[in-house]
């Protein structure tokens, strides 16, 4: 069997995965006022099917996680406003569980929430550079958060261009590193 296949049979186990915790249905995403930041995949024995490697089972698990983010955004245009996006956290880095986040309203309020700055940590770094290797046929940007969590990286994925007019990416929650932070994660 060749990787394709391979690659194809573990997104069909994912995409089962998705149905069993009922996040195959696109339209709850698109519920006004909807905020939500949900695991993709809820228990480590539930993904035991993918294969040994670290690297390749991340692989799989974004590309997997990327490709249904997709989705999700193409389920439905907002005009008045509609973010998402896939999270990934330092806090399970293996197996690097991805989560389905996603706000659907006006972006000003979440503006006020959330914070990225470019890939400061070893953790982000690594995300990117596994973003960078799947071929996708687009543009990702990655971006960590500072707001939320000291005590642990949060990676944002998501488009690099907003793919309708509603539509908020990434860049636009972007913010400057705090100089404290910069320099504590350069010594």
């Amino acid at each position: 069997m060749d990787r394709m296949s391979h690659t194809n049979n573990y997104e069909s186990r994912l995409w089962r995965l998705l149905e069993a915790e009922k996040l195959s249905d696109l339209s709850q995403f698109h519920q006004r006022g909807f905020f939500e930041e949900v695991p993709l995949i809820a228990r480590e024995a539930d993904i035991d099917f993918l294969p040994q490697g670290k690297d390749r089972a991340r692989q799989i698990l974004v590309r997997f996680a990327l490709k249904f983010l997709k989705s999700v955004i193409a389920y439905e245009e907002h005009r008045t406003g509609f973010f998402a996006a896939i999270t990934v956290w330092s806090l399970s880095p293996d197996p690097l569980v991805p989560h389905l986040f996603v706000w659907c309203g006006a972006s000003r309020k979440l503006e006020e929430k959330l914070a990225l700055v470019g890939t400061l940590t070893a953790f982000g770094k690594q995300v990117k550079k596994l973003v960078s290797t799947l071929g996708l046929g687009e543009r990702f940007d990655v971006l960590e958060d500072i707001a939320t969590m000291s005590e642990a990286t949060r990676v944002f994925i998501g488009p690099a261009r907003p793919l309708y007019p509603g539509f908020a990416v990434l860049d636009q929650f972007r913010r400057p590193a705090p100089a404290s932070k910069r320099h504590r994660l350069r010594a």
